[in-house]
């Protein structure tokens, strides 16, 4: 693999990362300063087109960071570890505000689960 490719696959993979992590504060410059912008320039109907591109950009980040990977051993005896990703059915509106506010203090929840069979 030659050298610009790994360099615009690692730059990729940098993008998407600021994407995701500060997805909301980006949508919020977009909506607000940006919009303002895109209305001055191209009038309102061009501002009402941008809201629509980033609401359905936003629905596509709600699925991205709805998705938890969990890893489980059969028993405590067990070498190696099960893998099941799951995705959440309510959309992060519907989330309780306490699990909100410990996800942003921690970054994630992580739970663990002793087997007892």
């Amino acid at each position: 693999m030659s050298l610009i490719v790994l360099g615009w696959i690692l730059l990729g993979v940098a993008v998407g990362t600021v994407l995701i992590t500060f997805w909301d504060d980006i949508r919020n410059w977009l909506n607000q300063v940006a919009a303002d912008a895109v209305e001055r320039v191209f009038g309102y109907k061009a501002r009402q087109a941008m809201h629509r591109a980033i609401a359905k950009v936003d629905r596509i980040m709600d699925k991205v960071r709805n998705t938890s990977t969990i890893y489980t051993k059969r028993d405590p005896l067990a070498t190696h570890f099960v893998k099941t990703d799951i995705v959440a059915e309510d959309s992060v509106y519907e989330i309780d505000n306490r699990v909100l506010e410990e996800i942003q203090r921690k970054g994630s929840i992580v739970q663990e689960f002793e087997y007892k069979g």
